[in-house]
This record gives structure tokens, sequence and C-alpha cells, in this order.
């Protein structure tokens, strides 16, 4: 099926499926990540079994990912996503019924590569059905409804409470209703559902699109980071607890307010020029943490670095629709939430060696290197590809 047919009012309803599914998706996965951590510590595990059993999600992820073209050509998208969705669901209520860490492992590895196809698949739709004009502001919107979808989770936990089985079906029941945009996609559906598949790998498109695939990276080590090792530092800085945690809420905050422009920006400007920009004024604003720490400034520096570094994930998976069509699409979207992965595996680890390397300001000088070192990257790669064009 190729780009052009596809009606308009089809291509409408596939993308607002897609959104409207994965909205619903962000709003159980938002509420889940608490409710199963909080349930492991009322069972007395450990922080860092905790975490590792989090982990073991991130794990799934990564190892289903070079699998997904297979998959798509055995059972098409719609039945891949609608069989995703009802394993998370499935995964989500084995926790409730077997509450125990060691048997959460290989249920989180499922659920974590369940997620991961629901993601790809549904954001893959999206840049293949988005027209070439709009396709930033697009996928701006996107990104911003799935930030308020995750932000939304945790606050119906609060509501519900995190005992009982209450929340646990609360949770599924949201989840169960992402199933339904799925069904009214329409023939959009289908529309990357190749049987010749991608001729490349999944793995292949690192090297394809490094540029692209190198900001994913770099956005999930730093996305990752700082919700983890952020208010330990803003501690050890001096901040309360409570305003430690309101320093993430400024960081989600420059996320969410800040998709929809970026995507105008990447309708209008050169997209490889505005994720150099994004990275640079991301470093420039990280760095300026510690001098303007015990002041006013705190809020709207990581305000601004967690606008400005989101641009890393938008503008590149702008740019990833732009250069890649066809059945590849969906292998390099893959690729890209790979890459992701490997960044938010990547990204406590090296600041939390930071934090320990230079106290106390380590985290937000390992923040500034590693957006300059992709700053450095793509603008070299940039200027190869301009001057081998003339």
């Amino acid at each position: 099926m190729n780009e052009h047919a596809i009606s308009v009012s089809d291509r409408r309803r596939g993308i607002v499926s897609a959104i409207a599914s994965l909205t619903a998706v962000a709003m159980g996965l938002g509420a889940s990540l608490p409710l199963l951590a909080l349930e492991l510590d009322r069972q007395g595990v450990s922080p860092f079994l905790n975490g590792l059993s989090a982990t073991s999600a991130a794990v799934g992820g990564l190892l289903v990912t070079p699998f997904l073209p297979k998959l798509i050509q055995l059972l098409g998208t719609r039945r891949l996503l609608l069989t995703a969705l009802w394993l998370s669901i499935g995964c989500l209520m084995a926790c409730y019924a077997l509450p125990n860490v060691w048997m959460w492992f290989p249920i989180r590895f499922m659920n974590g590569a369940a997620l991961v196809i629901l993601f790809v698949l549904s954001e893959t739709l999206i840049n293949q059905l988005a027209e070439e004009a709009t396709r930033g502001r697009l996928i701006g919107l996107y990104a911003t409804v799935l930030s308020i979808g995750f932000a939304i989770g945790p606050a119906i936990l609060v509501s519900v409470g995190g005992v009982g089985l209450t929340p646990y079906l609360i949770i599924a029941v949201l989840m169960a209703l992402a199933s339904i945009p799925i069904w009214l996609a329409g023939p959009a559906m289908s529309h990357f559902s190749s049987h010749d598949g991608p001729r490349h790998s999944v793995l292949a498109f690192i090297r394809i699109v490094p540029t692209v695939t190198f900001a994913a990276f770099t956005f999930g080590a730093l996305e990752q980071g700082t919700l983890t090792l952020m208010p330990i530092y803003g501690i050890r800085v001096g901040l309360s607890e409570q305003t430690a945690a309101l320093v993430l809420s400024a960081f989600a905050a420059g996320n969410i307010v800040s998709q929809i422009p970026l995507g105008f920006l990447a309708d209008r400007f050169d997209r490889r020029l505005l994720l150099i920009i994004c990275a640079l004024v991301g470093a420039v604003a990280i760095a300026m943490l510690p001098l303007v720490q015990g002041t006013i400034l705190v809020m709207p520096v990581i305000f601004i670095f967690g606008g400005v570094t989101s641009g890393l994930y938008t503008v590149g998976l702008t740019l990833l629709g732009q250069r890649i069509k066809g059945s590849d699409l969906a292998a390099a979207n893959a690729a890209f939430v790979m890459m992701y992965n490997f960044g938010g595996l990547a990204g406590p680890a090296i600041g939390g060696v930071a934090m320990q390397l230079i106290p106390p300001h380590g985290l937000p000088l390992a923040f500034s290197v590693m957006t300059l070192s992709f700053a450095g990257v793509a603008g070299w790669r940039y200027f190869m590809l301009k001057n081998a064009a003339k």
C-alpha cells in the first residue's frame, strides 16, 4: 500500500486512533509503575532489588526490538498491537496474583516487550500517515498528549489508593480502552504491514541514520538520569525533599509545554540543525545549574533543560519519518526506541558515577558533556553532508 493510496479521512482516523490508544496505555503505565514499586516496598524489598525488578522490563523491550519487523509480517499490525496490549494487561494482573519480587522478574520482562511493541508500532503508524508539511506538529501533539497521559496516571493512583485489587482493575480497564481506537483505525492500520518486510535489519538503522538514533540515545540517558538522580542531587546541594521533587515537576512541565512549539519549528526549519540547537541550549542550561543553586532560577533552568532536550526525541522522530519510508520505517523506529532504551540504562549509571567522582555537581556536568557530545557529532555530520551536497 503506497503513501497516497489512503483517503484523507482514513489517514486522520488512523492518526487519531494511534494517539488515543497510546494515551490510554500511558495513563495505565503511569499509574502501574509507582503502584508496583510501592507494593515491593511494602513487602520490604530493598531499593536496589526494587529498581532491578523495574529494569527487567527494559531488558525485555530491548530483546524484542530486533524481531519487530518479522512479527509485523507474521501477525499484521492490528493483531500484533492487540496481542501486545492484552499481554501487557495480563502481566499486570499476574503481578497482583503473584506478589513476589522473583516472580515479577519474568512477568515484567514480558510486559516490557509488550509495551515496546505498542509504542514502536503506534509511533510508526503516526509517522507513516503524517504529511510532510505538518509532520513535526503532529509528532509534537502526539508527544504532548502522551506526556499528559503519563502525568495523569499517578494522579489516578492517588485517588483510588495503592492497596488491594481496585488499582490493578482500574489500570487494566484504562489499558483495555486502548483496544477500541485500534479497532476503529480502519484501513490505516494495515498501511505499513508489508509482506515484503524491510530491506534492512533493525540494527542496520543505527548506521544508516546515526544522528537520529544517537539523539534517541542521548535523550533516553538525560531523561532517565534526571528522573532517577536529580532529586538526590537536589538534596545534596541543600534543597528540601519537597523542593527536590518539584525539580522533576519543572523538568516534566518543560517537556510537555515544548513539544508542539518544537514540532512547529521542525516544520519550518532544517530538522538536523534544530537537533543541534536543542542539544547546545540544553547543554548550556544544565551546565548553569551549579551557578544558580539556592536561587529561584533553579526551576526555570530545569524547565528549559527539560523542554529543549525533549526535542532530541520529538525532532529526531520527525526526521526519521522524513528520511525513512515504507516498510523500512517500522524497523527504523524500532532502532530509534531501542537506542532510547539503551540510553535509559546508561544515563543513570553515568550520572551516578559522575556524582561520586565530582561531588556535588558531577550530575549536571555529566549531562552537559553528554549533550555536547551529541551536538558535536551531529554538527560534524551536518556540515560533512552539507559540503558533500555542494
